[in-house]
């Protein structure tokens, strides 16, 4: 956990960092839903399950059209047996980096948006729909997941330098998470996610001095 620990304190003193302006640089809490499944010839007679997402963004404004952030995210993800009434939750750490596209410029109060990337996915927990651990010695599920995030939106502006942010995307896992004795055949994550985030002003970062002012 000391790694998840030290990732979370890197973003809490990026955000700590006193703000005089914002033309590029911006912050903020998200959440949202997360709706999940298994694909793969070991998905088995799995559906969707729903869950939630939460975490923090930071954003940074190449120009008026093109942007460059970074999320850290806790996601719920797993899937349902379709068959009984059973569930396979597994819990991530999620990490985003994404590139985001702005249909217009920053003059306008609603800003449409498209944005894609990768992600790397550390597993929390993995327990079934008691609550009950099923990865024991980490014997079913891997440690990590990778993937990439592709979806779409709008930012509205609420007030001065205040901006609602509106996703919905989809999520394609790349990597076999469950181990071999788990049984035959690959098992990867797929999901779908709302989200609503708040961006506040961070400042503006000079890439020529690497500073933020």
């Amino acid at each position: 956990m000391k790694k998840y620990s030290l990732l979370f304190l890197l973003f809490a003193s990026i955000i700590g960092t006193k703000a005089q302006a914002q033309d590029n640089l911006s912050w903020g809490p998200m959440g949202g839903l997360s709706i999940a499944t298994f694909r793969g010839g070991g998905a088995g007679n799995t559906t969707w399950k729903t869950g939630g997402t939460a975490g923090l963004f930071i954003n940074y404004s190449v120009n008026e059209h093109f942007g460059v952030g970074g999320q850290v995210l806790y996601t719920q993800l797993g899937a349902k047996n379709r068959l009984a009434d059973q569930q396979i939750r597994l819990n991530y750490l999620q990490i985003p980096i994404l590139a985001t596209f702005y249909l217009n410029d920053r003059g306008h109060a609603l800003r449409p948006k498209l944005f894609a990337g990768p992600y790397v996915g550390f597993l929390l927990a993995a327990r079934n729909q008691n609550g009950d651990n099923i990865n024991v010695n980490r014997q079913n599920w891997t440690a990590a997941d990778a993937g990439v995030h592709l979806g779409g939106g709008f930012n509205y502006r609420i007030q001065n330098k205040v901006w609602l942010n509106f996703d919905v995307r989809y999520g394609l896992g790349l990597v076999d998470v469950a181990k071999p004795i788990q049984g035959s055949g690959d098992v990867y994550h797929s999901n779908w996610g709302v989200n609503l985030g708040l961006s506040f002003p961070l400042g503006n970062y000079n890439s020529r001095t690497g500073r933020i002012r």
